[in-house]
């Protein structure tokens, strides 16, 4: 590797690297994140989008490939089921906290890499994951170089997928509700566990309420956007540490027709920052990302809004449990029902990318068709995605060693 194939200097010290992407965070959090990533692997990759992204060498794979909006974090299980602001179900990539403009291998690379950092843990063997990479590849491949981005909803899906579209259409609004808040009489609070959510602040509170009013000035509706109980909530990995908040709002009326929200500050996108330039301009963070979610997504879920508050942007949409998403740790040792699922999302990320073509910067959907027909690029991103799925194992063996005796517990004591 010469020096212009070199890593970024982010990527020398993985344990700096991790402390200093997050710097700012809760203490207390920052300390469950960590935790959270300990746990596997594929966990630690979760949590550590900006490392992958700084350890991945400067080569024409991965920034000769025509623009396209990614997703930023296109890993295997930010696929899900999600109502839409049709209120009809759909199937689709659901995070986009680290979305920008980029060459579209920068999303390939980590999920095929993801493939194979999760494959142990799912009981996938090795030969079964190499087959299931390649397939993987073939179908995005496919599906890009067709040129026509499609979707997947309840009647068309299948397997896996088609059990999480069932899982959604059984559960009432009033269901979710019960599981999240208590109700006496015709009032309804949230419930504080230690867990899921945590108290906030009166400040907080007077903040959220202060963007649900913005919220619903943009949404014409302010009764429906009025607030009537707000927590932190405990949820993924990668958004631990920050503001991420629950917040049970009127909707068409208390107790049951209440409405749970996710609100989440946006921070900056790691790609954006480390491996892309030539980004259009944007009011705020949030703006990035409810405008690439927009465009991007099938249907854009629903109440997905940006809203700002002390200096910082946030984005809010329709709560959605965690059991939504793909969880492929359920199905493990059935090789079969992984593969399914996953080369159906290989098929969603080239619809996505598709969908974004010729917008802000995006290369036209017919030049991102003709690099699906292309083969020479698919045997060298193999390559790289097993790289970056062999140094992460190697980043996490070594943030585990760092993790167990302490590193972490003093930092955070001393930062």
């Amino acid at each position: 590797m010469n020096d212009s194939d070199a890593p970024s200097n982010l990527s020398s010290d993985p344990l700096k690297s991790i402390i200093a992407a997050n710097q700012g965070s809760d203490p207390a959090l920052r300390l469950r994140k960590y935790a959270a990533m300990r746990q596997t692997p594929f966990s630690f990759m979760r949590g550590a989008c900006q490392l992958f992204y700084a350890s991945l060498p400067q080569v024409e794979t991965l920034s000769g490939a025509p623009p396209a909006w990614l997703c930023g974090d296109l890993h295997v299980e930010n696929f899900g089921t999600f109502k839409g602001d049709n209120r009809l179900t759909y199937f689709d990539v659901t995070d986009f906290d680290e979305s920008a403009l980029g060459p579209l291998t920068l999303d390939l690379v980590r999920f095929l890499a993801s493939i194979r950092v999760g494959s142990d843990e799912w009981g996938v063997s090795p030969d079964d994951t190499d087959a299931l990479v390649q397939r993987s590849l073939v179908a995005y491949s496919t599906e890009l170089s067709l040129g026509k981005p499609s979707w997947i909803e309840r009647e068309s899906a299948r397997g896996t997928v088609k059990r999480l579209f069932a899982q959604v259409a059984g559960r009432s609004r009033t269901e979710l509700l019960g599981r999240y808040t208590t109700r006496k009489g015709k009032r309804r609070r949230l419930l504080i566990d230690g867990q899921h959510t945590l108290a906030v602040t009166a400040e907080e509170r007077a903040g959220i309420e202060h963007m649900m009013d913005s919220i619903a000035d943009a949404a014409r509706d302010r009764e429906y956007f009025r607030v009537v109980d707000v927590a932190h909530r405990i949820a993924g990995i990668g958004s631990i540490a920050f503001p991420r908040y629950i917040v049970l709002v009127e909707g068409r009326g208390s107790p049951d027709r209440n409405v749970l929200l996710d609100v989440k500050r946006a921070h900056a996108s790691a790609i954006a920052t480390l491996r892309a330039h030539g980004q259009p301009t944007w009011s705020d963070e949030a703006d990035r990302v409810v405008s690439v979610q927009r465009h991007s997504s099938v249907v854009a879920p629903a109440f997905l809004f940006s809203a700002e508050w002390n200096g910082s942007s946030y984005c809010s949409r329709e709560m959605q449990p965690q059991e939504d998403r793909v969880r492929l740790h359920e199905w493990a040792r059935q090789p079969k029902k992984i593969g399914e699922a996953i080369v159906l999302m290989a098929s969603v990320a080239a619809w996505l990318h598709l969908r974004g073509g010729g917008w802000r910067g995006s290369a036209p959907i017919e030049q991102l068709s003709a690099f699906g027909r292309e083969t020479s690029w698919r045997d060298a991103l193999v390559q790289l995605a097993r790289d970056a799925a062999e140094r992460t194992e190697r980043q996490y063996a070594e943030f585990c060693k760092a993790y167990d005796d302490g590193y972490f517990s003093e930092q955070t004591a001393t930062g």
